[in-house]
């Protein structure tokens, strides 16, 4: 059951993961050929962006695990307090444990980013809140990392498009300058001949 719980969270956020790469994917061939119409015509264009969007599709599929599980923690918190509330007294290390396990085994997607069973809390009444702070500050820090790699790998994507650009407009530029002056020593030959006559 758990298997399955946790295959179709992985499913679903592989095709949200998709759906966002592609999007941004997108977004950037629209910015970038409104910037420069021969940047998106170059090979290094085409490989970067192969490259982006498989970096992408596995960043934004954690990324959107993330939130799931993030949107988990609520639940996760009232379970905790549910279960702390069958013990008439205070909790000790092997009933917190205990507590700690039965979360795993309802909400698994928690236990995938953390492990929180070994979450050590001051006491074991104010397990609950404690936990769901914890979970809370680890899953968002989770989430921005997941943003940040998204944005550098975006970042150097960007780079190599525009610098492949440069170096085609400047060999353009230094081809069309050759023909140039071939063209221009092919007439100044051929008036040369008929000045002679």
């Amino acid at each position: 059951m758990i298997f399955f719980e946790l295959l179709s969270v992985a499913f679903e956020s592989f095709f949200y993961g998709v759906l966002l790469a592609a999007v941004t994917i997108a977004i950037m061939y629209f910015v970038l050929q409104m910037i420069s119409k021969t940047c998106v015509k170059t090979i290094p264009f085409y490989i970067s962006m192969a490259v982006l969007a498989v970096l992408l599709v596995v960043q934004d599929t954690f990324l959107i695990a993330a939130f799931k599980a993030n949107d988990m923690v609520s639940a996760a918190e009232i379970l905790i307090q549910q279960q702390i509330g069958a013990y008439s007294q205070a909790l000790n290390i092997e009933e917190v444990q205990n507590v700690l396990d039965i979360v795993v085994r309802e909400v698994p997607l928690l236990g995938v980013f953390v492990n929180i069973t070994n979450v050590q809390v001051d006491n074991a009444q104010d397990l609950a809140t404690e936990m769901a702070v914890v979970l809370h500050d680890y899953l968002n820090a989770y989430i921005w990392r997941r943003i940040g790699w998204c944005s550098v790998f975006i970042v150097v994507a960007v780079l190599i498009t525009f610098f492949a650009d440069k170096r085609n407009i400047k060999a353009n530029s230094s081809t069309g300058r050759r023909a140039t002056v071939r063209t221009s020593d092919r007439h100044l030959g051929r008036g040369g001949r008929r000045h002679r006559f």
